[in-house]
């Protein structure tokens, strides 16, 4: 096995070759973590918010495009990727954001935080419990942390198909990652993780971004629900399950209310259209609920929202029905 430092250079050279989530600063701005965001925090108006692994800044740009009066710092250790982002950000006119390269995990910024997100990067870690952490210690006492996580029910195939690409990689005597996921005819599907709601368009240059992210990198975890909600057990009171995604499809969780999936939230009839298994379901405990959204929908991806009490009182009251019936951090592990 090799050691933590050399993992995270392996890491850092990968995002080096291909910036993610896009190398090109011309593009738009992505905005699903500004969606998701939406029915989280009633105002981010006078926030300060880091996003914790920007990478090339896609997302952060269209937080703070969408938060005219909120300070936005974005933290990564790829230069190439940061070099993206702050010309994506100029390009934009976007000057309520900027870019500090640090390590997650590494130094303490000496800055604290009303909102973290970070999507898509503690299961890219070396030390995925001290990335947490390393969050934590950045929040507010009234701070909110939004991450994102692979689910290894839905990424089943997909896990597979990288050990198997990372077996072939090892054992050749020549460099093929440039024309191994090709000659295995290995892609990453547009509908992964949802609806391609991510972006306008599927470039080639998406894609190669996309398929070395999943299938090229060399640190990959993923977790269940409760699982991924234990890392902020050291520095948060409560954490929920905020949406899910799945090939083709994403959805809210409002696991107070599983009746009428409001606002694109889930409900029992979307899990099942028995009748008889809806009233099943609809008498289970909160947390056999969610583990059967876990079995039945096979997730590829979700999202968790975690903070403590006086962070909770900034957020919305779906927020915090779901913290009153689902708090991960007070429930029975599966």
């Amino acid at each position: 096995m090799k050691p933590q430092s050399s993992c995270s250079a392996d890491v850092r050279a990968l995002y080096e070759k291909f910036p993610y989530p896009l190398s090109n600063s011309e593009t738009d701005p992505i905005y699903d973590v500004a969606m998701g965001l939406d029915l989280v925090m009633d105002s981010l108006d006078g926030c300060r918010v880091m996003d914790a692994g920007c990478g090339t800044g896609h997302r952060l740009v269209g937080l703070a495009m969408q938060h005219e009066a909120t300070e936005f710092i974005g933290v990564d250790f790829s230069e190439h990727s940061l070099s993206v982002a702050r010309e994506l950000a100029r390009n934009h006119g976007c000057d309520n954001v900027q870019f500090r390269h640090a390590e997650i995990g590494g130094e303490h910024l000496g800055l604290e935080f009303d909102l973290i997100t970070s999507t898509g990067v503690i299961h890219h870690l070396a030390d995925p419990q001290g990335g947490a952490e390393w969050l934590q210690r950045h929040l507010k006492d009234d701070g909110v942390a939004y991450t994102w996580y692979y689910h290894p029910y839905g990424e089943f195939d997909r896990l597979l198909n990288r050990q198997l690409v990372q077996t072939l990689l090892k054992n050749s005597t020549e460099d093929i990652s440039g024309t191994v996921l090709t000659d295995l005819g290995l892609t990453l599907s547009a509908e992964q993780y949802g609806t391609r709601t991510s972006f306008a368009e599927i470039s080639t240059e998406t894609k190669l971004a996309a398929d070395a992210d999943a299938y090229l990198h060399p640190i990959v975890n993923a977790y269940r629900f409760q699982e991924a909600a234990e890392f902020f057990r050291t520095g948060c009171d409560w954490t929920i399950v905020h949406g899910v995604n799945w090939e083709g499809g994403s959805s809210l969780i409002d696991s107070d209310n599983w009746t009428a999936g409001d606002f694109g939230t889930l409900s029992g009839s979307d899990l099942f259209k028995n009748p008889r298994l809806r009233e099943v379901f609809s008498r289970m405990d909160t947390g056999t609920q969610l583990h059967c959204v876990e079995l039945k929908l096979r997730p590829t991806g979700f999202t968790l929202l975690s903070g403590n009490p006086a962070g909770l009182a900034r957020c919305t009251e779906q927020i915090r029905a779901n913290v009153r019936s689902a708090n991960l951090l007070r429930m029975k592990p599966w």
